[in-house]
């Protein structure tokens, strides 16, 4: 039995190994809307788009971190910003809509060591975790996870995705199966957490070669597709009033300061991961906010260095 037991830690081990990147670039693609020019209501459909003010704030202190801990590389950057009903490409004022951002990533030259971020705060819709990048006069546009995911998988370079919307968790395949060890019901509640519990899953992933998401992307969204994202959390730490509730925790844990509102990077640099910042995140989060927004990730034995 204790044999069985060390071969199959050893497996869980072999499947979680680190995929380093040694970048040459750092590409980021981020989008935020606070939708004071959208803003509607349609009792007759169901359909509410509400003014959000956080977003903006979001966006520029996700991009300022990134810029930080991406030093020593190229970074390219496509900042999509609507906010106070003007839209911005790369701080000028520009019309976009669903098909610039598409198209924007189509057009991305991105080598295999690149590094491709994705981040959106903003709407996410019932039912589709569909992004909701526009809704003038009450006509939404909308990104749906196959455009986003089909978009991504044909560029070049390790793409991640961080999404802070309602819904989000539909962009995540089998979202719910498996989290760090974690096992969560379908109405994303946890059930089980800790090692033996992971084991399942984790033979599962090794014994399928590896990759139930799409290659090359990693994602994590705020929620499951069942829950709601938040303007902001209540909680009471430094400025959290002024960011969304997923981003805050994302932020922090990208190196952040909360307490000084600025980007920072730390004289003992410490290496970033995706699944390091999964487990960082929900380590700053109360089990009350866990569990009412609980985020996922891509399912994969693989992490990936980021920084």
């Amino acid at each position: 039995m204790k044999k069985i037991f060390s071969a199959l830690f050893i497996i869980l081990l072999l499947s979680a190994c680190s995929n380093a990147l040694d970048s040459s670039r750092t590409i980021v693609i981020a989008v935020a809307l606070d939708y004071k020019e959208d803003a509607f209501q349609d009792k007759e459909n169901n359909l509410v788009v509400n003014t959000l003010s956080n977003p903006p704030n979001d966006l520029e202190a996700f991009t300022h971190q990134i810029d930080i801990l991406s030093s020593g590389r190229d970074v390219e950057r496509h900042i999509f910003l609507s906010q106070g009903g003007a839209r911005r490409v790369n701080g000028k004022r520009e019309e976009w809509d669903k098909e610039t951002i598409l198209s924007t990533i189509s057009s991305l030259e991105a080598e295999e060591n690149d590094l491709v971020l994705f981040f959106y705060s903003g709407h996410g819709m019932d039912g589709t975790g569909e992004l909701v990048v526009s809704a003038k006069e009450g006509k939404m546009d909308k990104i749906s996870p196959d455009e986003l995911l089909t978009a991504l998988s044909e560029v070049g370079g390790k793409k991640c995705v961080f999404l802070d919307s309602c819904y989000s968790g539909a962009f995540v395949e089998d979202a719910g199966m498996l989290a760090d060890g974690e096992v969560f019901g379908e109405d994303g509640s946890l059930i089980k957490e800790g090692f033996l519990f992971s084991l399942g899953p984790a033979l599962s992933l090794s014994i399928t070669s590896g990759r139930l998401g799409t290659d090359d992307i990693w994602l994590m969204s705020a929620t499951t597709d069942g829950q709601l994202s938040y303007d902001s959390g209540t909680e009471g730490l430094p400025n959290q009033e002024e960011y969304g509730a997923f981003s805050y925790f994302l932020i922090s844990s990208l190196g952040y300061d909360m307490e000084n509102d600025s980007p920072h990077i730390s004289q003992e640099r410490n290496e970033v991961t995706f699944l390091g910042l999964y487990r960082d995140i929900k380590r700053r989060m109360t089990e009350s906010m866990w569990t009412e927004q609980t985020p996922q990730i891509t399912l994969t034995p693989l992490d990936l260095v980021l920084f």
